[in-house]
């Protein structure tokens, strides 16, 4: 089974995925990707990711086909051991984009930043 939760940080939407990515979660999984207002950026976090059939890889390959259509800028991000011989073995890896350090690095910052400014009107209200 598939499980993911959604991080969003401005236009950058960040989807830590858990679990499995085959025909039973495809269609809510490629839903909810679609389903991103205004966003530029999305990363699917596979570090959690178990396992991924053939259905998986169309989900993959579709979400591709729908990013380059759009503009979206679609990356893959911590890829399982598993996830990262699938791609390999069926010649994938190559077209999809995958997070650099640096892509990481930049993550991490906007993150903090985003959690700063959530933090900011506590702080006052509070009379910190």
């Amino acid at each position: 089974m598939l499980s993911f939760s959604i991080h969003n940080l401005g236009d950058v939407a960040i989807f830590e995925c858990t679990g499995r990515i085959t025909v039973e979660g495809g269609d809510a999984f490629r839903s909810a990707v679609l389903s991103q207002p205004y966003v530029q950026s999305i990363i699917l976090d596979l570090k959690e990711i178990r396992d991924i059939d053939a259905a998986g890889l169309g989900v993959l390959a579709g979400l591709r086909g729908w990013a380059k259509a759009t503009g979206t800028d679609l990356k893959l991000m911590n890829l399982a051991p598993r996830v990262e011989k699938v791609l390999g073995l069926t010649g994938l890896i190559s077209v999809f984009k995958i997070c650099s350090a640096r892509d990481i690095l930049d993550l991490w910052c906007r993150a903090l930043h985003a959690d700063a400014h959530a933090m900011a009107p506590m702080k006052q209200a509070v009379g910190f």
